[in-house]
């Protein structure tokens, strides 16, 4: 009694190979949409303040060019302007988070429905994690107090320098 296991094993290899096949056309398609993303979060965003004196271009990584204009001087006070520089990279910052947001929807909408690299391969990387760093909020951090560059002492040229007794 001779049975011809070939067909039941070839139709078996044919389907694994076709979801294989499947696979990798979705890794392809997801990758390209990755990089296209990458590209988009990354692009230069420009913004003015609401006075129109100043322009700031940056992107996720910070801001690249500040753009005073010439009669800013004439028309403001230096406090003015100062808020105008605040206020512009603010809005720059602002606008990039919500670029990169949008560019990284699509990819982060992805995540739940593939399989990850560690579910077929032991030991991979995981892809799902990877989108979950590049997709999630940068973390705030506070700003640094500024530090004095002399520190406070009891020493007697400090206070001689510091009361001014100098001047006596």
């Amino acid at each position: 009694m001779n049975e011809d296991w070939s067909a039941p094993t070839r139709a078996a290899n044919d389907a694994l190979r076709a979801q294989v096949d499947a696979m990798l056309d979705s890794f392809t398609a997801d990758k390209s949409a990755l990089l296209d993303a990458q590209r988009r979060a990354t692009e230069p965003v420009s913004v003015w303040s609401e006075d129109n004196l100043v322009r700031v271009t940056g992107t996720i990584a910070g801001v690249s060019e500040v753009h005073i204009e010439p009669d800013a001087f004439k028309r403001s006070s230096p406090d003015s302007l100062g808020r105008s520089v605040t206020e512009a990279i603010t809005a720059m910052r602002i606008a990039v988070t919500q670029l990169q947001e949008q560019a990284m929807a699509p990819i982060a909408n992805l995540t739940g429905q593939l399989p990850d690299l560690p579910d077929l391969v032991p030991g991979a990387v995981s892809v799902k994690d990877l989108i979950a760093q590049l997709t999630s909020p940068p973390a705030e951090t506070e700003p640094e107090a500024p530090r004095r560059l002399v520190e406070d002492s009891d020493d007697d040229e400090g206070d001689y320098f510091r009361n001014r007794s100098y001047l006596r």
